[in-house]
């Protein structure tokens, strides 16, 4: 396993900036040149067939904290996802497709390795690494999927997570702390959220271009035998009984986010949701997110975005409510267009009733995406954790990390 100790990092991580620093601002009619070739694809220099399609991704994300926290020490974590996927439909345009083209099967498992716990170490409530999970390898999808394409109706079935058809859209994935990237940082033990998957089912309908709906039904009792099957450990409270329902509508209409050439953000969207487990027993919410675009001058293209869950019972989420947003800014850096300049901030509010000695706890991070290639992205970036642990008796954490992301 590769290491990293904490002088390394920080050398790394100013070199990088340094590099960024010394980089002019990009000019608004300044062309954008064409993306750098993939050093290698599994795909293409296997040469696969266009029906099945293979790719593995590799995540390390090492941090330190110099200063704050309990203690300062430093982490070294890693994420390693292998997915298939086999349909006819894969390699050609949508709008040829025959009915057998929309159908596929998907299939994919993670590995992680590395110190899952370092953000209790250091005093804080929520995992700085959004790959912080339980170390072995996990079964995270195995379904018969139809696709919408540019049809009306989709379904998929299976084994699978709740995300990222539900609380999710791609901008969060431009983020290193767990409660900004993924879910809006939904607590509740028994969702299915990524690593986990349960078997479960999602219908989706599109009644107009811009315009979707969602809804997913999933087995809450089958999620801890399905983290088990190759031997990982969940968490004793991981799973429970009954189902878990989600509903939720997408809106994308064009004037949330024009379309700029060379742009590589996310959509503009409007995402509301609920969802419920156990028939309302457990746990039941509403979430929302908003991301788009305005006639600011910054780079080759941006987005700001807003997000919020709150969950309605309060026996069951430890985080009941959380507010969310954030900047991404594309091409800031005239030699580097693809580059993204990335800024967020959350606040994660905590159960009275469970956790009575805890108020909140707060995130900003900042980071800037060095895309060198479709094979290797590098991610510089550092958080400040305000009122760690939510208990007002532990310093802020000032935390720095370099994201490693390896496309093959």
């Amino acid at each position: 396993m590769l290491t990293i100790n904490s002088r390394s990092l920080a050398i790394a991580t100013f070199l990088l900036a340094s590099s960024l620093l010394s980089s002019r601002v990009l000019a608004e009619d300044t062309p954008s040149p064409a993306q750098p070739a993939a050093w290698f694809s599994i795909q293409n220099n296997l040469d696969l067939p266009d029906w099945f399609q293979f790719s593995l991704q590799s995540q390390a994300e090492p941090m330190l904290n110099p200063s704050g926290g309990t203690k300062q020490t430093n982490n070294w974590i890693q994420q390693t996802v292998a997915s298939i996927s086999v349909g006819t439909g894969l390699a050609k345009d949508p709008s040829n497709w025959q009915e057998i083209d929309h159908w596929r099967v998907d299939a994919s498992v993670n590995f992680y390795n590395g110190n899952p716990n370092f953000n209790s170490e250091i005093g804080a409530a929520i995992p700085l690494q959004q790959v912080a999970h339980e170390n072995g390898f996990w079964l995270t999808q195995a379904q018969l999927n139809r696709s919408i394409g540019n049809g009306w109706f989709g379904i998929k079935a299976g084994i699978l997570s709740l995300n990222p058809d539900f609380i999710y859209t791609p901008i969060y994935d431009y983020y290193i702390h767990s409660s900004l990237n993924n879910t809006l940082n939904i607590s509740i033990s028994d969702l299915p959220v990524n690593p986990l998957a349960a078997i479960g089912g999602v219908l989706e309908l599109k009644p107009a271009q811009d315009l979707s709906m969602r809804y997913g039904l999933f087995d809450l009792a089958s999620t801890k035998p399905i983290a088990k099957v190759f031997g990982v450990n969940p968490q004793a409270n991981v799973g429970g009984a009954g189902v878990a329902q989600f509903l939720q509508i997408n809106y994308s209409p064009q004037w949330l986010a024009p379309n700029k050439t060379g742009s590589m953000l996310p959509d503009g969207l409007l995402q509301i949701g609920g969802y419920t487990t156990n028939n309302g027993v457990d746990g039941s919410g509403i979430n929302g997110s908003l991301s788009f675009s305005t006639g600011l001058s910054l780079g080759l293209d941006h987005r700001f975005w807003i997000g919020s869950n709150y969950s309605f019972n309060n026996s069951n989420d430890s985080t009941p409510t959380f507010v969310s947003a954030g900047l991404l800014s594309q091409g800031l850096i005239a030699s580097r267009p693809f580059d993204v300049f990335i800024l967020g901030f959350g606040k994660t509010g905590f159960n009275q009733l469970l956790a009575p000695n805890q108020s909140y706890e707060s995130v900003i991070e900042l980071g800037y995406q060095f895309q060198l290639n479709p094979t290797l992205n590098l991610q510089p970036a550092v958080q400040w954790i305000i009122n760690p642990g939510g208990a007002g008796n532990t310093a802020g954490i000032f935390a720095t990390t370099l994201q490693i992301t390896l496309n093959l």
